[in-house]
């Protein structure tokens, strides 16, 4: 087993860059993101799988690559090379696919050098997609929960990995007849960012990121009303019912312990419990282990399942962890197979506002030294209980007696020296969350009041792309 916690190891410090140069404007790091957007009917309503299998096909006519599912046949993906991505660059790809639920698109941009590339290229992606959601009554919400779909298997983007999550789940909100509660992820949508980052910083990083993530979750909570209603005292219904959907795996969502060093990292991720190793484009659950670790140190023949229960045996290999990683839901994780690191507590947020929490991400990473000592003012357990107030009240929350709002001006500001060392005028992506500090109003506060003073349709008109 040292041997291959060794290579796990190695996996962390040899898949990212060793620097980022900026005497060459040429070579700054790049960012990429991961935009899911719900797909709505005029009513509101979570739009039918019909409607997205004609999406694809639509794509197709204009120039995308179709990838199809192995396992169920349909279409996962469409894609097109983006012309402005560089050849060091993990992904040249532009893709649309779709989340866990089909009604939930996601628009995955390759990285590039700046946020302005970015933005060129997600507004011809999302100009491309409301020609085509215009003429079948849909709309695109920048929004981070479906507000009346229901989640269920109905809703469940039929995918062999998806279906898996069900046998990992409960059933203390989803009926069983209509799946599990890892159903509720049919119905979210997050704004995602992956940032090339330095291997020195991965550990550095990945701790401020998730300590700090209670800051960015108040600027940002975008998911109050769902099921139709207005869901009292969350205003981040997406980040929340995360916890809701694998109730055994706790420690793998949300903000983790702080690590000394890759070693640390490694180690704990493989004491979670197993989940899934694939296998030819196949995926399977493993069988009669308690941790990755003793999955992972058997040389020998090991039992696995099927989706269908049919019981196969494999041999344990090093590239098993690239699932091991990827069932690791923190609220900012590495990615070691893209050399980035990754943002992920933000809900969608509303349409002109898309790229401003890719531009906090940046900023901080750029400023990390500064951050750091930012969050070291305040132990974990404060940042870990501020994360549960935000994703509640959002920028309404006060320690004792003295508000939040000094803390995430102080983080905005960090940010904005970060880009403004970078030299190419990215801090104006920040300019949303200023005013949403100014003004004392998350857009988790805004849907609220357009929701509840003119209904619905006004919610939608408001919100759509």
């Amino acid at each position: 087993m040292k041997k291959k916690r060794i290579k796990l190891n190695h996996e962390l410090t040899t898949k990212f860059k060793k620097s980022f140069t900026y005497k060459n404007k040429n070579s700054p790091r790049g960012i990429g993101i991961e935009c899911e957007i719900p797909i709505v009917t005029l009513n509101g309503n979570a739009a039918p799988f019909s409607t997205i299998k004609k999406m694809f096909s639509y794509l197709e006519k204009v120039g995308f690559e179709l990838i199809i599912d192995q396992q169920s046949k349909e279409v996962e993906s469409a894609r097109k090379m983006n012309p402005d991505s560089e050849e060091n660059f993990s992904c040249c790809f532009d893709s649309i696919t779709t989340d866990v639920g089909y009604s939930i698109i996601e628009i995955v941009l390759s990285p590039q050098i700046n946020l302005w590339i970015l933005e060129k290229h997600l507004s011809k992606l999302i100009d491309i997609l409301k020609v085509f959601f215009k003429r079948h009554n849909c709309l695109m919400l920048g929004y981070g929960i479906q507000p009346l779909g229901y989640p269920s298997l109905d809703l469940m983007m039929p995918k062999e990995r998806y279906f898996f999550f069900n046998k990992f789940s409960g059933n203390k909100i989803i009926p069983e007849n209509e799946g599990s509660d890892a159903c509720l992820l049919t119905i979210t949508a997050s704004n995602q960012c992956h940032v090339e980052i330095e291997s020195e910083n991965t550990i550095p990083a990945m701790n401020t990121l998730n300590a700090l993530s209670g800051l960015q979750i108040a600027l940002c909570a975008n998911s109050p009303i769902w099921l139709g209603k207005v869901e009292k005292g969350i205003k981040a219904n997406r980040e929340d019912l995360w916890e809701h959907c694998f109730p055994n795996r706790i420690e793998q969502i949300g903000i983790p312990p702080k690590f000394q060093d890759e070693a640390h990292y490694v180690n704990y991720l493989l004491g979670f419990k197993p989940f899934l190793i694939e296998r030819e484009g196949r995926f399977y659950r493993i069988l009669n282990k308690e941790t990755y670790a003793e999955y992972l140190e058997d040389d020998t023949s090991c039992f696995v399942e099927s989706l269908n229960g049919d019981i196969v045996k494999v041999t344990p290999k090093i590239e098993d962890a690239d699932q091991l990683f990827s069932c690791t839901w923190f609220n900012t994780r590495l990615v070691p197979k893209y050399g980035t690191i990754e943002s992920r507590m933000c809900c969608q947020q509303p349409p002109s506002d898309t790229l401003s929490t890719s531009a906090l991400t940046l900023g901080l990473i750029e400023n990390l030294e500064v951050a750091k000592r930012f969050e070291e003012q305040y132990p974990l357990s404060f940042w870990k209980e501020l994360r549960v107030t935000t994703i509640k009240n959002s920028l309404n929350v006060f320690i004792g007696r003295v508000s939040i709002v000094p803390l995430i001006k102080e983080l905005l500001d960090i940010a904005r020296d970060g880009l403004l060392r970078r030299n190419m005028n990215e801090e104006e992506f920040l300019k949303p969350l200023y005013d949403r500090l100014n003004k004392r109003e998350s857009p988790a506060d805004f849907a609220i009041e357009v929701f509840e003073e003119r209904g619905i349709n006004a919610f939608l008109k408001e919100l759509s792309f």
